[in-house]
């Protein structure tokens, strides 16, 4: 996007949803992973599920997800495999530089598995069921030892619930690992995930995001490829997509350098009422919240763009 911001989707796999019709609109260059039931007139290139994501890792077999339990799974595991190799290690440093005896053993089966909670989440996501049963599975997969001292976070506003910090972590790492050859600094990500939000804030929330600092600025959304159209009018683009793109640059530079944000903030929300809204060629179907997330200036960790509205009032767990 303008100012050198690109913005790059989050998670690696993404389900389609009727709102996302409104991303070409304000995001015309934002970059995807695995999109499964997108249409394919939307100007984003997508990637295609990997064969490991396909099948259960061959050390899993004979378990379901139902009654799938770590220490049974992982002690089977390193009975056939033996003492050098660990499968939870393996997860649990999961995007780093492996050693290279560990990386001959551990890694192919790391790989797998990180695709198949990734894609376990996307398919409960596109169903909308059983996401309660999945996370206590995954809860169970990747929980921490129990001599490990368990972080314990504040409260955060909005948020009643925190997902499981080895999952959040696991899955934060496949998405820089798949999506690393596409980013270009400076580079945000935009929570567009179903459960991406508490995910997101339980990862980067130890401790320096429970207090979250924020602004959210309202757009007019769309939820059909006519809607679609009629707003990008004749020449394929919004007219006032490059003002928006630079004002949204502009706060996005301002997080990144821990200054004020409100009157960034305000600005871009002008922009949006007296331009964007009044040259909008029908009434909103509904309002596509955008929330600008900034870090605690002591960390070295970048600006976030979320989408609340994605499953608001639903978190995992």
């Amino acid at each position: 996007m303008g100012a050198g911001w690109q913005v790059v989707a989050f998670p690696v796999i993404l389900p389609w949803r009727e709102e996302f019709w409104t991303l070409p609109l304000y995001f015309p260059d934002l970059k995807v992973g695995v999109v499964p039931g997108w249409p394919s007139q939307l100007p984003y290139e997508g990637m295609a599920l990997p064969p490991e994501a396909e099948t259960l890792p061959q050390e899993f077999k004979g378990y379901s997800p139902g009654d799938l339990r770590q220490w049974q799974a992982f002690e089977d595991y390193r009975q056939a495999q033996g003492e050098e190799s660990d499968l939870l290690q393996a997860i649990r440093s999961y995007g780093e530089e492996p050693a290279p005896a560990a990386a001959k053993e551990a890694s192919p089966q790391a790989w797998s598995l990180a695709w198949q909670l990734e894609k376990m989440q996307a398919d409960q996501e596109a169903q909308m069921l059983l996401v309660d049963q999945a996370q206590q599975w995954l809860g169970e997969i990747l929980a921490p030892e129990p001599w490990e001292e368990k972080l314990s976070f504040g409260p955060v506003p909005g948020v009643g619930e925190m997902v499981d910090t080895d999952l959040a972590r696991l899955r934060y790492r496949l998405w820089r690992r798949v999506m690393a050859p596409y980013l270009e600094k400076p580079w945000v990500p935009l929570l567009l995930g179903r459960t991406s939000r508490p995910l997101f804030l339980s990862l980067r929330g130890w401790p320096q995001w429970t207090d979250l600092k924020k602004v959210q600025v309202s757009l007019p959304g769309c939820r059909s490829q006519a809607e679609c159209l009629a707003a990008q009018g004749d020449v394929g683009k919004p007219q006032w997509v490059e003002g928006f793109t630079k004002l949204l640059a502009e706060l996005l530079t301002a997080a990144a350098d821990s200054q004020d944000l409100e009157h960034p903030a305000q600005q871009l929300q002008e922009f949006v009422d007296q331009t964007i809204a009044a040259q909008w060629p029908l009434p909103p179907s509904f309002k596509w919240d955008l929330e600008v997330w900034t870090p605690d200036p002591k960390t070295e960790e970048g600006p976030v763009l979320c989408w609340p509205g994605a499953g608001a009032g639903i978190l995992p767990g």
